[in-house]
């Protein structure tokens, strides 16, 4: 007897994605019942991610109904410069295997289902198919979040970080380690990218701003310990793009998207990060002690022991840092667009002006 399903490949390109491809792999996902299967596709493109590639399948049924109409895509990016740098990073893997493995262990926090999600032998091309959860509501992180959106993010990294507090058996699996490695890397590159930095982005970075980031270059030992402290999960790249907010008809305040870098870490990063990039400095000011606290609240409401106040505000100022590094690094490493260009020059100026407002470097070398 032939099988059937020999011939399948479980990853192909977005071209070669048809009715058939979809019947086969949304049939070995379960989301669809024997004997039903895809009569007709239509895509378009979604999202504004820089390192993958998103795309919205309206799909058609016999029998009719008998799936979702319509499912989100993601794939590696079709820009040179953006697939190697998922490729070099183990971004790409590792949103897999986290859909693969840890997402449905993470009852407490909000997340696309996965429908499909397979990762070829390269580690670099992948399809990761999930549920469509428009029309959810985005914010344009150029606009940034109020405090009532910002208040149900924090929420949602203290449940992830809850989740995976001080795990021993999160922190020996393998591909967990590749946010940290990343960033370990992007550390010692530091002093060559702040020199290089105003050749290619000086026109659009002010000079106080780069200087400020260039601080770190004296105190590129210590801020290694922090980042490689194994303590939670850690998202690593929580801000407004990777948000959708008021989602399945408004039931679900806030789903996190891209888990490309999530790894484990030093958790607190992700709030940090997330005031630095995605709220407006003048908003932050108003609103960070009580963010804060809700957080550290939050932790300790689902069973965090030993992380009081003032280790949540000192982890806040010295974890600064790294919203800034992050955006000097990243302007130079993925496809550029005018957005593009626009948000690294908002997301450097505010989490410039972060870390001054917090003495962050002050605080990091009391470590």
């Amino acid at each position: 007897m032939i099988d059937a399903d020999a011939a399948f490949q479980p990853v192909v390109h977005l071209d070669d994605i048809d009715a058939a491809w979809l019947t086969r792999a949304l049939t070995r996902s379960g989301v669809l019942s024997d004997g039903a299967r895809v009569a007709g596709v239509e895509r378009c493109n979604c999202g504004t991610g820089q390192l993958a590639d998103s795309y919205r399948f309206t799909l058609s049924y016999e029998p009719r109904s008998t799936g979702p109409a319509t499912v989100v895509g993601k794939f590696p990016s079709e820009d040179v410069a953006s697939r190697a740098f998922g490729k070099q990073s183990g971004y790409y893997r590792t949103e897999i295997r986290f859909y693969q493995q840890l997402a449905p262990t993470l009852r407490a926090m909000e997340l696309p289902t996965p429908l499909y999600a397979e990762l070829a032998d390269n580690e670099t091309d992948f399809v990761l198919l999930m549920e469509d959860l428009a029309p959810a509501r985005t914010v344009d992180q150029l606009v940034g979040c109020t405090t009532d959106e910002a208040a149900v993010v924090v929420e949602q990294a203290a449940a992830l970080h809850a989740s995976s507090w001080r795990s021993p058996q999160l922190a020996r699996l393998d591909w967990l380690k590749g946010a940290v490695a990343s960033f370990l890397r992007i550390t010692d590159g530091l002093p060559e990218t702040t020199a290089s930095f105003p050749e290619t982005f000086g026109d659009l970075v002010p000079e106080c701003d780069l200087r400020e980031a260039a601080r770190l270059n004296t105190q590129l030992d210590a801020w290694k310990r922090v980042l490689a402290t194994p303590q939670c999960l850690w998202h690593s790249d929580l801000r407004a793009d990777n948000l959708l907010f008021d989602a399945r008809n408004g039931a679900t305040p806030v789903v996190v998207l891209d888990w490309q870098g999530v790894g484990y870490g030093y958790g607190p990063i992700d709030v940090a990060y997330f005031l630095g990039t995605s709220v407006t400095t003048e908003n932050r000011r108003k609103c960070e002690r009580d963010l804060i606290n809700l957080y550290r609240d939050r932790l300790a409401a689902q069973g965090v022991e030993g992380y009081s106040a003032e280790d949540a505000w000192e982890d806040y100022r010295v974890l600064a840092i790294h919203p800034l590094q992050t955006g000097i690094f990243g302007m130079g490493a993925v496809k550029r667009s005018e957005r593009g260009d626009e948000m690294w020059r908002q997301w450097i100026a505010r989490s410039a002006q972060l870390t001054r407002d917090l003495d962050s470097y002050t605080a990091l070398k009391a470590r």
